[in-house]
């Protein structure tokens, strides 16, 4: 409790708020941390609830110095605010303690909405759709809830248990939750829409993109994305492994290579300034001993009849090749296309579900939300863009009703 109070006192308490204007979510920042200086941590975690479901998990695992730390008026003679270690401190103590995540829920209405897929999108509309007064159901294809929070970020970086006491006081809330069940495969569109008022779809974009060279369908070859939402485990000791890229995903990966014994190097396309990594990822991955190769890609992999190699090649115009045993790609991520092709609306160039300023496609009373419509691939995003679709979704009723 010190080392909070030494956190909050530090805080100014902006009237500008230029750390709220940072978070994707919006959460009044000043005014939570004032009510934390003063120990009223309840109406703190009442704030934090009208932006936010996922305190706990948003306090630990947001980019903070791209988001509302980076933005702190503290942070132009010093540190920052540590405003991320505030958040999870109230989340976790608004679980232990039990407080109601929304003290404002409105009356049943009678309306069912569907949500298709329980990542940070699908949660985060569920759950401000029932403060709204929807009935919902949430159809989700894998058997847990989570989405990329679960199958994307490593339990050593985020704390399983935290993540289930989110979830759970989420589907307290008096959702229903469908799991095994995949849109295009095991339910349609059309039934969903045949039988609830409103269709959210927030089933993301995990497919990796890898890059057209030689050697990209080796068998030892990966995109990062799918290898860690298989939670699969592999024996790399004494093997040496390359990540390409240079986001969360990419350290993620590497950090979970080097666990499995790996001799870890990341290939980045530029400059290490230029990674879209969270500064304090890159510098845990460092002391880990993974290797940082810069201003260099892949242009092809090459088998052998002991073990496979890359040619790299540097800006500059340098080429080398480097042994290797393993690859992984963390270069970005794209929808399903044959799911979102077959779904009957729109779609742009990528695969990505075109939507309206109120997030609706082209097909009426159907939704969209998170990285499926192309929503910058943080957590906090994904989250903002489900809550602001339930209020979407609630104005679309009501409009019908009049």
């Amino acid at each position: 409790m010190n080392k909070i109070k030494k956190l909050v006192d530090y805080c100014l308490n902006c009237p500008v708020k230029p750390c709220k204007k940072g978070c994707p979510l919006r959460n009044d920042i000043p005014s939570f941390v004032k009510l934390a200086k003063e120990g009223n941590f309840l109406e703190a975690f009442s704030v934090l609830s009208e932006t936010t479901v996922l305190t706990s998990i948003c306090g630990r695992i947001c980019p903070f110095e791209r988001q509302c730390e980076g933005n702190c008026v503290r942070r132009l003679k010093g540190e920052p605010v540590q405003i991320g270690e505030i958040e999870a401190f109230i989340g976790d103590k608004a679980m232990k303690e039990n407080y109601p995540l929304f003290s404002d829920m409105m009356e049943n209405n009678g309306k069912k909405v569907a949500v298709v897929g329980a990542g940070p999108a699908g949660l985060s509309c569920a759950a401000f759709l029932r403060k709204l007064g929807y009935e919902v159901t949430i159809y989700e294809k894998h058997n847990y809830l989570g989405g990329l929070i679960t199958h994307g970020i490593p339990d050593f970086r985020l704390d399983r248990g935290v993540c289930d006491k989110t979830f759970k006081r989420i589907i307290n809330l008096g959702i229903q939750v469908k799991f095994n069940l995949e849109l295009g495969k095991d339910i349609s569109l059309k039934q969903l829409r045949d039988e609830y008022n409103a269709v959210f779809l927030a089933f993301g974009a995990n497919i990796s993109k890898i890059p057209s060279i030689k050697g990209k369908n080796l068998e030892n070859v990966y995109g990062a994305n799918e290898f860690l939402e298989s939670k699969r485990k592999i024996d790399l000791k004494g093997k040496n492994v390359i990540v390409v890229g240079g986001g969360d995903t990419a350290m993620d990966m590497a950090r979970v290579a080097k666990r499995f014994g790996g001799d870890v190097l990341v290939v980045y396309r530029n400059k290490e300034k230029m990674m879209k990594a969270s500064k304090n990822e890159v510098a845990i991955a460092k002391k880990e001993k993974i290797e940082f190769m810069f201003n260099s890609n892949v242009k092809q992999i090459i088998a052998d009849e002991n073990n496979y190699k890359v040619y790299l090649i540097t800006n500059d115009g340098y080429k080398f090749i480097y042994p290797v045993d393993y690859v992984f790609f963390a270069v970005g991520s794209r929808p399903l296309e044959r799911l979102t092709k077959k779904l009957g609306i729109k779609i742009d160039v990528d695969g990505y579900i075109k939507t309206d300023k109120n997030q609706m496609t082209s097909l009426s009373g159907v939704f969209a939300g998170g990285d499926i419509i192309k929503e910058k691939n943080t957590v906090a995003f994904a989250a903002q863009s489900g809550k602001m679709g339930a209020y979407n979704i609630d104005l679309y009723l009501k409009k019908i009703d009049k």
